[in-house]
């Protein structure tokens, strides 16, 4: 055998004995006292023939960490009799001890000497934040293997007072990576194994690129969990965001090992809270376990990160281990979760070519998903526990059992079981599993809209889906009406078709015949005039498809009939109600007309980072703006069409992390129309004015506009939203219990017509709450103060309302 394998063998045999002794290490632990059981500090409490020891803190406790066995515990103070203690170690052993005094020694019995021993916490930290950028640039690129482990288990409540019942694993899923990471921390990250027994959309970190939880970076940021990054502990800012203070000291030969407790001063935002031990002669953290705040996390109610360090090659502290507690709290249950990720196989000094890290940050083949049981017990650097083996060996009979024809044809059965509930409020749907495909009929209440233009209409519709095995999808919606008052007839048919799941290539065609808006962005108060709807007879066609990473193209082409509807006939029940709030609430007559109309939209992110999955890609965001055009043309001539105009807009949005203090996201557009030979007004361009009471979209609408107006020439207009997450209230103690958020923006817009130059401020104050019904949806709600100046008119400062819910998909609110 060559020596150097005889020696890598060596090595990895020595790593797992030690880790083995390291993860059964007990607590020994007690108070020691004198004669008249007043506690001692700085009591040297010692293993006999081992450098393993600490000193008794103020209060007299003491702990040491050890591995299970017989020792004998030497406890010595000056002035007091030394006292060794045979114990044996099989648990958790409490041991308190009382010191005798030393007659023989003379003392002076009228001085009396005090020693407070001197807490280095804060001067340990400080070191350490002086040497963390020699300690992890030891090594600047590298290659690891990690197994991740991931387990959800579903708790419910008994009772309102009573404690959870015992949780049920309901899912678990294994992955088995092999990263890359250069010094500019980029990655490439390949999955080569991936194994998941049950869905899998609620579980943490099953991908490295789920967050990067370096405590020696000055910020934590992790998306996934929190947009707000978090001050880490080894940092400059850390050291004043931070109380520190030594737990436990243990002695390795001349080095010592402190383990430090971390908790956020009063008057912070972002931090942590937990404990770190590091090295006081290599100032390496050894081990580190954090919990992040509830304030700032998006699904969760708890999440905490723990993580151990291994000596690799000797030459560098490495991950050896990384574990994820979460859960989320709702009305009547828990949904928790842990992962578990060991590393292994590392290189260092791992020389790349210079195009090795691209875009494409993760890829997963599709033999991936298809290892067998060898391959995995292989994998597996962690034992299972009984309860997680049996549900392993559950799911596989099981899976054994759901590929047979009786259960399959049971499970379809049960989808297209009828009921009173479904055909009455639900929806019936009907599934056929040989052919795959599912109808959907509505529930009866949902056959007569009351509140339709023209009063009442008997509505009646149903829907066709079909997923096929390579992502594909294929969707028909057909839906027909009768208008009770004007005896007339609506409907549509649209067809949407996924045809490439990797570039989300598209198209859908489209017939209909229904009420439209003019103006469909319109503010609330006049999305109910009458003035604002006409009838639209239409045949269009859509497409969409990624041409390049980054660059997509969305286009529709159309040609509609339409008509005025202000012949149709209309009670008077609003007009009653709202009508010195409604002016001009009558229908616009104007002459049928066909138009003829395209679209073309092209949208370009550079340097967009995605994960590649067998049949789908799975985009993860870019640091640089999105860049966008949009051109619509009115057709003349072809199929009738009397229109004849043309529009180009063009922009750019971004959202930006600004660290501490928040973050931001921008939009700003331009555009006019430059050939308006034929425009009719339902193709205008209109400016939204501001919503009375009620606080909209910030990133697209204006919040004090006085009017609604069309703008035909140039136009220039600007979004600007900065949500501070907390980082000015949680400065001041009172409110910060309150957990209220800050938000702030600023808009403008200047347009030729009115001659306007128009800019707007707001600020407002919101809460987020967590839905009663779902514990990881969670909505806000807020209030708002704005204000704006403009060349044209005058508003006052107004006071407004708003909601806003969390989208889990995208992970932010909208």
């Amino acid at each position: 055998m060559p020596p150097c394998l005889r020696k890598g063998l060596f090595l990895v045999f020595f790593l797992a004995a030690v880790t083995g002794l390291q993860a059964q290490l007990v607590k020994v632990y007690g108070k020691i006292t004198n004669n008249n059981m007043e506690p001692l500090a700085n009591v040297s409490v010692h293993l006999k023939t081992s450098s393993v020891g600490t000193l008794s803190k103020e209060d007299g406790s003491y702990e040491l960490f050890i591995s299970k066995g017989k020792y004998e515990i030497v406890v010595s103070m000056v002035g007091y009799k030394t006292t060794i203690l045979p114990v044996v170690v099989n648990d958790e052993l409490l041991q308190n001890i009382i010191l005798q005094d030393d007659e023989e020694k003379t003392t002076l019995s009228e001085v009396v000497i005090k020693v407070k021993l001197k807490d280095r916490a804060e001067e340990i930290m400080k070191t350490m934040v002086e040497k963390k950028d020699s300690v992890n640039g030891v090594v600047k690129n590298y290659s690891y293997k990690a197994y991740i482990k991931a387990v959800q288990q579903d708790s419910s409540f008994a009772g309102k007072d009573e404690a959870l019942a015992a949780p049920t694993v309901t899912v678990i899923k294994e992955i088995l990576l092999k990263v890359d990471r250069d010094a500019s921390n980029r990655i490439k990250e390949e999955r080569l194994g991936v194994k998941v027994s049950g869905p899998d959309k609620l579980l943490f970190y099953t991908t490295s690129t789920d967050g990067d939880f370096n405590f020696y970076n000055n910020l934590i940021s992790v998306p996934r969990i929190s947009p707000t990054p978090f001050v880490s502990p080894v940092s400059n800012t850390g050291l004043l965001s931070y109380k520190f203070k030594t737990i436990r000291i243990e002695r390795r030969g001349r080095e010592k090992l402190y383990t430090i407790s971390v908790k956020p001063r009063a008057l912070t935002n972002a931090t942590v809270e937990g404990e770190l031990t590091v090295s006081d002669s290599t100032w390496n953290i050894l081990y580190a376990r954090f919990r992040f705040p509830q304030y700032h996390l998006q699904e969760h109610n708890f999440f905490e990160v723990e993580q151990q360090y291994d000596y690799i090659g000797n030459k560098a502290w490495m991950l050896s281990q990384q574990k994820f507690t979460y859960y989320a709290d709702g009305r009547n249950k828990r949904i928790s979760g842990q992962t578990v990720v060991n590393y292994s196989d590392y290189e260092l000094d791992k020389q790349f070519s210079r195009r090795h890290f691209t875009n494409e940050v993760s890829v997963t083949t599709e033999m991936a998903y298809h290892r067998d049981t060898a391959y995995w017990k292989e994998a597996r650097r962690e034992t299972l526990s009984a309860r997680e083996a049996g549900f392993i060996r559950q799911r596989d009979s099981l899976f054994a059992i759901t590929q047979t024809e009786w259960y399959k044809d049971s499970i379809a059965a049960e989808i297209s079981r009828i009921t009173w509930k479904k055909i009455g409020f639900f929806g019936q749907t009907l599934y056929n599993r040989k052919k795959e495909r599912s109808w959907y009929l509505p529930p009866l209440i949902s056959l007569y809209q009351p509140f339709a233009f023209g009063g009442g209409r008997l509505n009646a519709s149903v829907g066709y889906g079909k997923f096929f095995p390579n992502r594909k999808n294929l969707f028909v919606n057909a839906s027909l009406s009768y208008g009770l008052r004007n005896k007339d007839v609506n409907g549509s048919f649209d067809i949407s078709r996924m045809y490439n799941p990797f570039n989300r290539g598209y198209y859908t065609i489209t017939a209909k015949r229904e009420f439209q808006f003019i103006f469909e962005g319109d503010a609330y108060i006049n999305m109910i005039k009458r003035s604002n709807i006409y009838l639209n007879n239409e045949v269009g066609v859509g497409h969409g498809l990624e041409l390049a990473n980054g660059l997509f193209l969305r286009n529709e082409l159309g040609i509609a009939l339409r008509r005025s509807v202000s012949n149709y006939k209309t009670g008077n029940l609003v007009d009653s109600l709202l009508g010195d709030v409604l002016d001009n609430n009558q229908p616009i007559p104007f002459e049928p007309y066909n138009a003829l109309y395209g679209k073309l939209r092209l949208e370009y992110t550079p340097f967009q980072q995605y994960r590649r999955e067998p049949l789908e890609k799975i985009i993860l965001g870019s640091k640089w703006p999105t860049l966008f055009v949009e051109w619509r043309k009115g057709i003349p001539m072809l199929m009738g069409s009397e229109v004849d105009f043309d529009y180009l807009e063009a922009g750019l949005q971004q959202q930006l992390n600004m660290g501490l203090l928040g973050a931001s996201r921008y939009t700003v557009k331009t555009g006019s129309f430059y050939n308006t030979k034929d425009l009719r007004l339902i193709d205008f361009k209109f400016q939204r004015r501001g919503d009375p009471f009620l606080f909209m979209n910030p990133h697209n609408s204006f919040q004090a506009l006085d009017s609604t107006f069309s703008t035909i020439k140039r136009f220039y207009e600007g979004h600007l939203v900065h949500e501070f997450n907390g980082f000015l209230l949680n400065k001041i103690p009172l409110l910060k219990k309150l957990q209220l958020r800050e938000i702030a923006g600023l808009g403008f817009l200047v347009t030729k017509e009115r001659n306007l130059r128009y800019a707007e401020a707001f600020f407002g104050v919101e809460r987020a709450f967590q839905s009663p019904f779902n514990p990881l949806d969670k909505f806000k709600l807020g209030v708002y103060v704005t204000t704006s100046v403009a060349n044209q008119f005058s508003n006052p400062i107004q006071f407004k309302v708003g909601f806003t819910t969390w989208d889990k998909r995208r992970g932010k609110w909208f």
